[in-house]
């Protein structure tokens, strides 16, 4: 039988006829106990990550306990290069096959849209339990937080009187007046009313909160933190950390706090944080989303990307980072941002500005669902952020570097484990406007393109005076495609054989942000960034984004993603718009067919000497126009409210 590298490992430890650990197996475990415990950090303290079964590397435990986890549970499957036990030396030739995990075993998780609240409580806080091998009989005092899950856990259980129906209790009645208050914008004294009406309508020993302080008080602890950080009226800084007790702003001097005659100061502007650590580490409580936030870690690709774990992106942050991919439950994270108007399109002006964080780990059909999408950061309006979004986004940042750097202690109720839960983010979701916002590359002018960078065939139009990009992308094709080499179809009398640009990676990008000179937003105040050297015409940079201080960011394959549904539609809007030659928005106008007289060798659809030109084949009008409007509105079915503009506002004569 051929022999691989520790080979041992796969093999079974016990000796079935002597019932002893096999020799080799044994002689294994001296091995890597020499490894681990001269690694200075385990001389200082004693103790080291236990990578035996149970514990899979998620404990710091004794030496000698190591040893008995060792002997009694074995090794972690597939932990073959001891790399997080000081082992450095990974050259050991290749094994004959792949470690593989366990595949996620069970019925299809669900989460269930009505929770019950001794569900909402163990979802709120984790359950002291039992862990470890040699632990299972001791069990530990709670600590203060258990101790309030203790208390909440009875409070769900409690009947609300005796004799009422099972699953009214306190704090289900609690829970349902918040509910109420919140979807119905009551007072407090509106909610003072209903809670005094309702307690002399049921029996005398009722246990219903009297008043909407104590509802609160009841409730309080299933709540999540948040922060409410004050903000230059100009976006220059935050009032945070180190200049939390400033009383002017470090750039434009301008006064922190309104001119009142009150006692407590009111700030100009204010931001909203909700830090993501606590509900990163509630996924892990609940025994619906635990054992589903290993999943991307446990499922095997079939050969098609059907989840960001099969993506090429993902893959290279874990061939970079073994230590951090190997612990399955660590958490990696996807941003995205855009702005929006709440008082619609006809309101006020207002842009308002929601930082979303969501979780990958979550199979397809968890993790785009609403209740994963966090937010995390609230930007205020009126006045869109532009290039200041990085100042709002300093906490998050900050956040995102303890989680990668030091971690946070979590429990998986899935496993009855304790484990340093760790994050990364992979990348950012956005339309091309807040792409610029947020990687610092301009996305207007003909250098927008980021991959093209100063590499580009863009041109100005003569007519229409706006950058065009059209046969910018047969170099892209395959150097033998005969696209490439038409004369007609593109750009008049034009082969094209170059070469598409070379791919730029992050240690590229920080050495030209480096010779240009571009600064970080929280460094030279909001918006007040001065012109970045060559900006616009061998650049498009603008500063350099806040994303760079993530350590990890300039290892990336993928940085930034564009929202495709935000493509689709002004793609969409366009084709529409010139098929149906509506008014001023149609992109085929008389400056359009002058400029391709410029470009194209289309001579019967240029401009004719007497200044008209022919309707093309593919729009419509007149009884054509009429016939398509119908058919959308008579025959084509739209899922419930996506199309209630046509039938309301849709003008035929428009």
């Amino acid at each position: 039988m051929s022999r691989y590298f520790r080979s041992w490992m796969d093999e079974p430890m016990m000796d079935s006829e002597a019932n002893l650990l096999n020799e080799e197996y044994a002689r294994g475990i001296v091995e890597f106990m020499k490894v681990a415990r001269n690694q200075p950090r385990v001389l200082k303290s004693g103790k080291l990550k236990c990578p035996c079964s149970i514990c899979r590397n998620s404990r710091n435990v004794a030496v000698e306990i190591v040893w008995h986890h060792l002997y009694t549970n074995g090794f972690t499957p597939g932990y073959k290069i001891w790399y997080l036990h000081g082992e450095t030396n990974y050259d050991h030739g290749s094994n004959s096959s792949e470690p593989t995990v366990s595949e996620f075993v069970g019925d299809r998780t669900e989460v269930d849209v009505g929770v019950g609240t001794v569900e909402m409580v163990n979802d709120a806080f984790r359950e002291i339990v039992q862990y470890g091998s040699e632990e299972r009989d001791r069990f530990e005092e709670p600590n203060l937080e258990a101790g309030r899950f203790f208390g909440m856990l009875d409070a769900a259980k409690q009947p609300l009187y005796k004799g009422c129906r099972e699953g009214h209790s306190p704090l289900s009645s609690a829970t349902r007046l918040m509910t109420i208050k919140t979807d119905h914008n009551l007072s407090e004294e509106c909610v003072d009313a209903i809670t005094d009406w309702a307690k002399d309508l049921l029996p005398e020993d009722n246990l219903l909160p009297a008043s909407y302080y104590e509802v609160q008080k009841l409730v309080a602890g299933l709540g999540l933190p948040y922060k409410v950080i004050d903000v230059c009226i100009d976006n220059c800084m935050l009032y945070w950390r180190e200049d939390e007790n400033r009383n002017s702003y470090r750039f434009c001097r301008k006064p922190r706090y309104q001119e009142m005659s009150g006692r407590v100061p009111i700030p100009y502007k204010r931001m909203w944080y909700l830090p993501i650590t606590d509900r990163l580490k509630r996924l892990y409580t609940s025994q619906r989303t635990a054992e589903p936030m290993r999943w991307h870690g446990d499922h095997h690709q079939d050969g098609d990307i059907t989840h960001p774990s099969d993506a090429e992106a993902w893959k290279h942050f874990q061939s970079l980072y073994l230590d951090f991919a190997y612990e399955r439950r660590n958490v990696y994270l996807g941003l995205y941002t855009d702005g929006f108007n709440p008082f619609g399109k006809h309101g006020r002006k207002y842009s308002l500005w929601p930082v979303i964080v969501t979780p990958y780990n979550l199979p397809p059909s968890l993790c785009m669902r609403r209740e994963f999408l966090f937010l995390s950061i609230l930007v205020p309006g009126p006045d869109h952020p532009k290039r200041s979004l990085d100042v709002f986004l300093q906490p998050l940042i900050y956040e995102l570097q303890m989680l990668w750097e030091h971690g946070a202690e979590a429990y998986d109720v899935s496993c009855q484990q304790n484990f340093n839960m760790r994050a990364v983010l992979m990348w950012t979701i956005s339309d091309f406007p807040a792409y610029g916002m947020l990687s610092g590359w301009t996305t207007h002018g003909r250098l927008s393109c980021p991959y093209c960078q100063d590499n580009t065939d863009a041109f100005q139009l003569r007519n229409g005076r706006k950058s065009c990009w059209f046969d910018c992308h047969r170099r892209f094709l395959p150097s033998d495609h005969a696209y490439r080499r038409s004369r007609t179809l593109f750009t008049k009398s034009k082969k094209v054989f170059d070469a598409p640009p070379p791919e730029i990676d992050g240690y590229t990008l920080l050495e030209q942000l480096r010779d240009f000179g571009a600064d970080r937003t929280p460094d030279c105040g909001g918006n007040g960034h001065e012109v970045v050297y060559g900006a616009g015409e061998v650049h498009n940079w603008h500063k350099k984004s806040i994303f760079w201080d993530l350590p990890y960011w300039k290892t990336h394959l993928l940085r930034h993603n564009l929202d495709v549904m935000h493509v689709e539609k002004k793609f969409f809007e366009n084709i529409m718009n010139t098929v149906l030659n509506v008014k001023g928005k149609t992109k085929d106008n008389i400056k359009s067919r002058l400029d391709l007289a410029d470009i194209c060798d289309r001579a019967f659809l240029e401009v004719q000497p007497d200044g008209k030109y022919i309707f093309p084949l593919y729009g419509l009008q007149g009884d054509k126009k009429r016939e398509f409007f119908n058919w959308i509105r008579d025959d084509v079915k739209f899922t419930d409210g996506y199309a209630y503009l046509i039938m309301e506002k849709g003008n035929l004569q428009e």
